[in-house]
């Protein structure tokens, strides 16, 4: 007998694009399932379009928070309600392949594993794109073979210990929230997400589990995220953007400062996750990586700013404090002889994203 998933979908304004998440829930051959739609106070036609829905199939609940909690917030709610065995997510904008709950729950049986994860495609417009494919992806996944446990011709991918230090010394991530689906009885052990973060809530939730878990990585897609317009991270092509434009409109500078304060946060929780661990064998070197890619952000703020020379110089010293590097040096030099003019050498170590 089929085991029933509690899937949870956090949502905000998604009216027009809601319903092709929920098709593709609908298309799942796992038939035993709930839906929990948890609206976050949409000011929107989100809460019609459920209930249309909700007529069509009586799997599908519709809850609305009673004040706006963010994504992770959002998720709480739903993994509260939920009453299923096993949790799964799948965000209001993206979609899942009709294999995802099937192929999960074997997975589950077959590994006995806690928690399963699943690769993805990504989607800009009309462009998709499997980016799993590429060398640097694929030479990691098959470190990740000769590392752990593997099943199904590695296809499968078993990790209870290591899992933690391999995934920050990636440089490509293989684990995603929309792919996720675990044993709800986890909860009373790893908790709820952490609502005070509003970038990467995901991410720290994930790394709760490694280490901790029997986890098992499916190496092919079950998922569609969506690069929409209106996503936190997708709100202009920043790969386009420049810096040395002395005006940069104020509302994406608005938005990549917010999105680099979020980060550090972040960066600083995961920080402090090594410092606790006592499953990292090169702690000072994840370490150092951590703390470069703080400084990171803080110089790209720096530099952003250097027309407000006090922001500026406020900013690089964060840099400098975080990790010393020949770009925040000479970034803090311009800076104190009054040199505003961008420089070439210097953007090499921007981080916009």
């Amino acid at each position: 007998m089929e085991q029933l998933v509690s899937i949870v979908m956090p949502t905000y304004n998604r009216a027009k694009v809601i319903s092709g998440a929920i098709e593709s829930i609908l298309r799942q051959p796992y038939s035993n399932w709930e839906l929990i739609v948890v609206d976050d106070r949409s000011t929107d036609d989100t809460e019609k379009v459920i209930r249309e829905w909700m007529l069509k199939d009586p799997r599908i609940r519709y809850v609305c928070n009673e004040r706006a909690k963010g994504p992770g917030g959002a998720r709480n709610t739903g993994m509260l309600e939920a009453k299923g065995d096993y949790l799964a997510f799948l965000d209001s904008d993206d979609a899942w392949f009709p294999c995802h709950l099937g192929d999960s729950m074997n997975v589950h049986a077959l590994t006995k594993a806690d928690v399963t994860f699943a690769l993805w495609v990504e989607r800009h417009g009309e462009v998709e794109s499997y980016n799993f494919e590429n060398a640097v992806e694929r030479n990691l996944l098959n470190k990740m073979r000769t590392s752990f446990e593997t099943q199904n011709d590695g296809n499968i991918i078993i990790c209870e210990r290591g899992l933690f230090e391999a995934f920050l010394s990636h440089t490509r991530n293989f684990f995603q929230l929309n792919t996720m689906v675990f044993r709800r009885e986890l909860l009373d052990e790893i908790g709820l997400i952490n609502e005070q973060f509003y970038l990467g809530e995901d991410t720290t939730y994930l790394l709760r589990f490694f280490d901790n878990y029997r986890i098992a990585l499916q190496t092919k897609p079950h998922s569609v995220y969506q690069e929409s317009p209106d996503s936190l991270y997708f709100f202009c092509d920043r790969w386009l953007l420049d810096p040395d434009t002395i005006h940069l409109h104020e509302e994406i500078y608005a938005k990549i400062e917010g999105l680099s304060f979020k980060s550090i946060k972040v960066r600083e929780h995961i920080r402090e996750l090594v410092v606790q661990s006592d499953s990292i064998s090169h702690k000072s070197k994840q370490l150092m990586y951590i703390d470069i890619g703080i400084a990171s952000k803080y110089y790209t703020l720096s530099y952003l700013n250097r027309h407000e020379r006090k922001k500026a110089l406020q900013y690089c010293r964060q840099s400098i404090r975080s990790k010393v590097t020949i770009f925040n040096l000479l970034l803090y030099g311009k800076l104190l002889i009054s040199n505003r003019r961008g420089n070439v050498f210097l953007r090499k170590a921007l981080n916009l994203w």
